[in-house]
């Protein structure tokens, strides 16, 4: 048996890393291996961490801010100097827990291809190549992408990245999430990868309301009979939670509020007149490759559109728990309570809560963002659809979508909410072929191939 370490700069939260790192731990644990998670912050009961690494480090977070957005506190070479002098701080105390724990393998996930933290990034890439670690490079994202989360500010920025993002080391298997990673790591790099979807654990008991979260909606200021509509993401431009606004919007307008108050929903429930639809915001605001004005953007649109929202990040973790003297909730939580899951993202490099919604058997109402178009619409998934196309940016930069298409997927959204048995069987289908294409089962054949004569 072998010792595993998955390396980031955060681990333990709800963002799609995080959650994809606990799979590929119960995976390998499940094969007796023992597995450390090493991060810049100390979520994980157990976990090691490093204060440098975490991007909300005071320095950290100024050489991310200085390297990916706009070069407002340094030069070209001042900024590289202190990354390189932020690197020597982090890379011996990365060592020393290589050595202590005895890692015979290293599994970093994003911090070897998204950019964000460059110190760190250094750290990993030449200790790996130094001591001639066996290595698993997992990508979730890269830092050429069309997410705007990542601008290059300099030409030595971007020279680091072409050298150490990812690296190419005699000792590496690389992971990429999706077939449009693939083939650009193989044209940019000439590195060849495996391609490994997120998955979720179908076997798992479905979420139900038990004695913890049956009062989620009471405690959020939600009646029994308002329509809940989930965005379980992080709070983030690409995640384009602006669309979420439209389709709540639509449906607030008066002749699809009224079909809507016509008739019971799918569980009998009862909506009227003052009954409310409601956007539950269950992720965090990011602060990483975030526009510093797109919160506030977001709250003025619904202001303006008469929607509410309800931002729950403060009360929603990775597990359940009390955070200053108040009950937290699992994102599973959030699932129990809610009618319909949001997914309008307009860049993904996979897609962890449109699974999750999946196997919660609740309706999705999606953008198809490019990664869906290419890896999991090919299966025949059923989803409400805003369509493939931005329309434009309004006056916020906020992203649009046609009307006739945000009026179609709204005028569907109202039959899932009614049609107790198109709904049941729109769930039933998605759950089984996620079931299929997306398991634990799936993920542990594909580990255990690229294990195979690794440590």
């Amino acid at each position: 048996m072998a010792t595993y370490a998955f390396i980031q700069h955060r681990l333990g939260r709800t963002d799609g890393v995080s959650l994809e790192v606990d799979k590929w731990r119960r995976v390998l644990e499940a094969r007796g291996h023992t597995v450390h998670y090493l991060a810049g912050n100390d979520d994980v009961p157990g976990g090691h961490f490093i204060p440098e690494l975490y991007p909300f480090h005071p320095v950290t977070e100024r050489l991310i801010r200085n390297a990916t957005r706009a070069l407002t506190d340094y030069d070209e070479a001042g900024l590289l100097a202190a990354v390189e002098a932020h690197k020597q701080v982090v890379k011996p105390k990365l060592a020393a827990l290589l050595r202590d724990l005895k890692v015979d393998v290293l599994i970093p996930n994003n911090i070897l291809s998204v950019g964000y933290n460059l110190p760190g990034m250094l750290a990993v890439s030449e200790l790996l190549r130094e001591l001639d670690l066996p290595c698993i490079i997992h990508s979730h994202d890269f830092w050429w992408e069309d997410s705007g989360e990542v601008e290059p500010t300099c030409p030595g920025v971007i020279s680091l990245y072409e050298t150490h993002a990812p690296p190419d080391l005699p000792r590496a298997r690389h992971v990429v999430i999706n077939r449009i990673a693939q083939k650009a790591l193989k044209e940019r790099r000439g590195i060849e990868a495996t391609v490994v979807p997120n998955v979720f654990d179908f076997d798992r008991p479905s979420w139900t309301r038990d004695d913890y979260n049956r009062d989620f909606r009471a405690e959020l200021g939600l009646a029994e009979n308002d329509l809940v509509f989930l965005q379980a993401t992080r709070i983030l431009d690409r995640k384009a939670v602006e669309l979420a606004i439209d389709v709540v919007h639509r449906l607030q307008q008066p002749d699809l509020r009224a079909e809507l108050e016509a008739r019971p929903l799918h569980d009998g429930r009862t909506f009227g007149p003052r009954n409310r639809i409601v956007l539950l915001c269950a992720g965090y605001v990011e602060g990483i490759g975030l526009s510093a004005g797109y919160p506030d953007a977001l709250r003025a649109k619904a202001a303006d559109l008469g929607v509410e929202v309800i931002w729950a990040g403060d009360r929603i973790a990775h597990s359940r728990g009390i955070q200053d003297g108040k009950k937290v909730y699992s994102l599973w939580d959030s699932y129990t309570a809610s009618d319909v899951v949001t997914y309008p993202s307009v860049w993904e490099g996979w897609g962890n809560q449109l699974i999750e919604a999946l196997f919660a058997r609740l309706p999705v109402v999606l953008f198809e963002y490019p990664v869906y178009v290419t890896d999991l619409k090919p299966v025949g998934l059923d989803v409400v659809s805003l369509g493939d196309r931005i329309a434009g940016k309004d006056a916020r930069g906020l992203v649009t979508v046609p009307p006739d298409r945000l009026d179609a997927a709204a005028r569907e959204v109202v039959a899932l909410l009614q049609d107790a048995e198109r709904r049941k069987r729109v769930a039933d289908h998605n759950f089984a072929t996620a079931a299929r294409h997306f398991s634990m089962q799936a993920l542990d054949r594909l580990v255990g191939r690229l294990m195979e004569g690794l440590a």
